[in-house]
């Protein structure tokens, strides 16, 4: 039997496989032999009757070998070509369109584009069942870099310290925490089957992200972060991997999660933040306010009597009102330079992308893979959705980036990280993680 396997397993090149069929292998005939003996046969003559009955060892490794091997995502890497297209088209019409960003500025997009696709195929050549392999370690080292960077060195502008400098480039911190969420993916994984101590930790691990956006200060980050972790957790409990009462404790935390962020504000945490934060969260809770969303209305007033295809004629580069044009408001610019229709692709694009990627991490075997899948797709489903919202003027300014198509080298990296981790999963998803067996001799009937 064990030099069956030994040739089995020889014809299987992805050894990450290795142990699965083993184990999966020697139990069929462990099984079959134990079968025989029951029909009569001696112990020796059972078990190799049962390995003749696996056929030629090379044909049926071969067969294996065809299954079990690492596989390309390729309707995804289809949408995410075409996006990053799409990118660096809008990011070079942008260039073209404003003589103060001049066509230096989409051939720079152009290598950030560049320079993230290979970021991608980098960490899709990684298996992902490192990190919730190591899930604790990275994600503490991960809270500790960010405390720093903020703490340390985070350039304040207009009150916030979202921004390092490195060099001649200016990294975003906002944009680089969004990589917690898979992490936290990995780190549900490793408490499931703990009960109600495994839960308190997995609650315990939303505090450091969420208050290092207190820290910076962006409460549209701390929010973000804490609804995407929260339905991460919320899908594990309804799944039962805390043997807890899943539906009841879930409803009780969303009307919990609901009103105590509300409570605190209007308590203690307002008076902690810039006067500007506080006057446009007096706004959101429908308080008394001076705020006013100058560049909301601006940006809803571009968009309309804009054309379904080519632009509308309106001048919008020069307008101070609208800060960000390349990243917040790149829909704007679309719309009024390009047409709806071409504004309206880029947003499905990217919206087709979040659902491809929560479609991948929902159809996956291993646990691990689904959480740290869902997690990326959540960000770009909410990153996308907010962008959108925020080009139409419904919501109040915020910090974001669309997925691929923004022109902040810091959210295309960290786009791309997202989906170079959705692709290893993709890649695995037959290949369940394990070590290279040791073969050894067994019986059976004992």
């Amino acid at each position: 039997m064990n030099e069956y396997i030994k040739v089995l397993l020889e014809q299987i090149r992805c050894k990450r496989a290795w142990a699965m069929i083993e184990e999966e292998i020697r139990n069929h005939i462990l099984d079959q032999a134990e079968a025989n003996r029951m029909e009569g046969m001696e112990e020796e003559e059972a078990l190799a009757a049962a390995v003749r009955d696996m056929g030629d060892p090379v044909e049926a490794g071969v067969a294996l070998d065809r299954i079990h091997r690492p596989q390309m995502a390729w309707g995804m890497l289809a949408l995410i070509g075409a996006i990053s297209l799409l990118s660096i088209f809008a990011q070079w019409m942008l260039g073209k369109a404003d003589s103060s960003l001049g066509q230096e500025y989409g051939i720079r997009h152009a290598a950030g584009v560049a320079a993230g696709c290979l970021v991608m195929l980098a960490v899709y050549r990684i298996d992902y069942s490192y990190i919730g392999k190591y899930a604790k370690r990275i994600g503490l080292v991960f809270c500790v870099i960010v405390f720093l960077l903020v703490g340390v060195m985070g350039t304040e502008i207009n009150g916030a310290r979202a921004w390092i400098s490195l060099g001649g480039l200016r990294v975003s911190v906002i944009f680089l925490m969004y990589l917690f969420i898979p992490i936290y993916g990995a780190l549900v994984y490793r408490y499931r089957g703990m009960g109600w101590k495994g839960l308190g930790k997995c609650f315990g691990w939303m505090l450091p992200p969420v208050l290092a956006a207190w820290k910076i200060p962006c409460m549209s980050l701390a929010l973000a972060l804490f609804l995407m972790m929260s339905i991460m957790l919320s899908i594990a409990v309804c799944r039962g991997w805390f043997s807890v009462c899943g539906k009841k404790l879930v409803a009780a935390y969303w009307t919990l999660a609901a009103v105590l962020p509300v409570c605190l504000f209007l308590s203690v945490g307002m008076g902690h933040l810039p006067g500007y934060q506080q006057e446009r969260l007096k706004a959101i809770l429908g308080m008394e306010s001076s705020y006013v969303d100058y560049a909301g209305g601006l940006a809803a007033e571009c968009i309309k009597g804009s054309r379904l295809i080519g632009g509308s004629g309106r001048e919008i580069i020069n307008i101070n009102w609208l800060p960000e044009l390349g990243c917040d408001y790149i829909l704007v610019f679309l719309v009024v330079y390009c047409g709806i229709a071409v504004a309206l692709a880029a947003g499905l694009l990217i919206l087709a992308i979040a659902a491809k990627t929560i479609h991948i991490a929902f159809g996956q075997k291993n646990q691990l893979g689904m959480m740290m899948g869902c997690g990326c797709g959540l960000v770009f489903e909410m990153m996308t959705l907010m962008g959108i919202l925020r080009n139409f003027g419904l919501i109040p300014a915020t910090q974001i980036f669309f997925p691929f198509l923004s022109g902040s080298q810091t959210g295309v990296i960290v786009s791309y990280i997202l989906a170079g981790i959705i692709l290893s999963i993709y890649r695995y998803r037959n290949i369940l993680p394990g070590e290279k067996p040791v073969l050894r001799q067994e019986t059976f009937g004992k």
